[in-house]
């Protein structure tokens, strides 16, 4: 019954993507940690009013992973995406083009300012 905002970390590392959803609870989101698919899966499919999606892009089987953003992009188009990586955009495969891109590694503001530009209505990855 919380009005706080859903928002879903997916990172193959658990710390990673603990500490993340440390950060986004501290934020004010109701945030779940995934480092699998599957629990990414279920846990996207419990979160009808998702608000935020950080994402790595290289999750485990990346089509997985990006059949996760796909997933938001069709279901829930105004979820704001977040796509993490160490790897320079250019290295990555295509990601949504409202998606924000952040490199690893990053810092608390870091990461809540590139979730402030994915949630603008004009967000793209040049930000």
């Amino acid at each position: 019954m919380s009005s706080r905002p859903d928002a879903l970390v997916f990172d193959r590392a658990s710390m990673v993507a603990e500490t993340v959803a440390m950060v986004l609870d501290d934020a004010g989101y109701a945030a779940r940690a995934t480092v699998t698919y599957r629990d990414a899966k279920r846990a996207y499919q419990n979160m009808p009013d998702l608000a935020v999606l950080v994402i790595h892009a290289d999750t485990p089987g990346e089509r997985r992973g990006t059949s996760i953003i796909q997933a938001v992009l069709r279901e829930r188009p105004e979820t704001a995406v977040v796509v993490v990586s160490s790897r320079l955009p250019q290295d990555l495969a295509p990601f949504p083009r409202h998606a924000v891109f952040l490199e690893k590694p990053f810092d608390r503001s870091q990461l809540l300012a590139a979730i402030d530009r994915a949630r603008e209505p004009d967000a793209s990855s040049a930000g």
